[in-house]
């Protein structure tokens, strides 16, 4: 059996720990700063906007509430994305609430015993994405408005169902009706649900302030040899809601678009970090996850640049972006309710002409 590298194992954390050890040390006033910041960002625009949906997600996927919408939509799993009908209520979740309330949600569904391993760690793959109360509140003020927003959410949601229809297995959905193979679970309370959330908005925050001050640091180091686009595309990388935050410093209005979507569809390093904090107490790996948001990330900014080419007024280039204070949720529960009911339009005759097809098909075949 071959022995992984101590390198790897041992020397590589100690340096990292001793190197941030060190920095904090030197440079106290950075790290303060920064993860006062976080703290902020977490009180005013990330619990407010995230937690509630943390609890519904555990009350709906722990309630019969699931199975009707596995009823509803779950004809449009199969054919579309090889996966059962179980897994119906993690995308409709993940594409309404935001990070990370579609892994919770699927990995919940494991946990309950409603979904098999393989199909939960593939779910996770497109599942989970940026919420409208993200979207609307602050990348809509930091780009120029609601409709720009708007633009740019459906965009974040075909790209996530187009990802899903690439990672399709090729032999299709082998999964039964009704699977028990998950780790069991009782029904969620109210009390379980709420305890719960409390512990996964906890981590969130954690992981944002934890990042904050690592952009920081690294912002402070590499700022002088960076332009403006490398400090915005470090940023996104590490954390979602700072690379935002950094894309009024581009002029290009394009660009900013196109790294909006990216930065939105990949979700950074803190919210797959965030993703395996919720995922791994059930026994889930993630292991499409990843990838899948890679994927996601490239069909984003092909979908955003199309956009811009075949229609121009769309996502206007004059737009000057500005860095507005937070948060910024004028119009939120409109613009949210509308996008909400389209989409889940969209599905529902989607969902209604499969089954009509597949009720043609079975009269040729009696």
């Amino acid at each position: 059996m071959k022995r992984e590298s101590p390198i790897l194992r041992q020397i590589f954390p100690a340096a990292l720990s001793f190197l941030g050890l060190l920095a904090l040390i030197l440079d106290a006033e950075t790290a303060v700063r920064a993860a006062g910041e976080g703290l902020t960002m977490c009180l005013q625009t990330v619990v407010p906007s995230l937690f509630p949906f943390l609890v519904a997600s555990r009350l709906f996927a722990g309630s019969a509430a699931a199975g009707w919408c596995a009823r509803v939509l779950g004809p449009v799993m199969g054919p579309v994305f090889g996966l059962p009908p179980q897994c119906a209520p993690a995308l409709v979740l993940g594409a309404v609430s935001g990070y990370p309330v579609g892994a919770q949600t699927a990995a919940g569904l494991y946990a309950q015993g409603r979904l098999d391993r393989q199909s939960s760690e593939r779910l996770l793959s497109f599942c989970s994405n940026a919420g409208p109360a993200f979207l609307f509140g602050m990348v809509g003020g930091l780009l120029g408005g609601v409709r720009i927003a708007a633009i740019l959410y459906v965009i974040h949601l075909i790209s996530a169902i187009l990802t899903g229809i690439v990672l399709k297995p090729r032999r299709g959905c082998r999964c039964p009706e009704r699977v028990v193979c998950g780790p069991t679970g009782g029904k969620t309370d109210l009390t379980t649900a709420v305890s719960g959330g409390v512990r996964t908005m906890g981590l969130i925050c954690g992981y944002i302030v934890l990042f904050q001050v690592i952009s920081a640091f690294l912002e402070k180091a590499l700022g002088l040899w960076l332009p403006p686009m490398g400090q915005a595309l470090l940023a996104g990388f590490l954390e979602l809601a700072g690379g935002c935050c950094r894309l009024p410093q581009i002029e290009s209005a394009g660009i900013r678009y196109c790294m909006a979507s990216g930065f939105l569809a990949f979700g950074g390093l803190c919210v797959f970090l965030q993703t395996l904090s919720v995922i791994r107490p059930t026994g889930l790996t993630g292991r499409y996850y990843l990838f899948g948001k890679m994927i996601q990330s490239a069909i984003a900014v092909l979908l955003t640049w199309g956009a811009m080419v075949l229609f121009p007024g769309a996502l206007p280039r004059a737009v000057t972006a500005t860095a507005m204070p937070l948060p910024n949720h004028s119009g939120l529960l409109r613009a949210t309710g509308v996008v909400t009911a389209i989409f889940l339009s969209t599905l529902g005759i989607w969902c209604l002409r499969l089954r009509k097809r597949a009720g043609k098909q079975t009269a040729s075949d009696v």
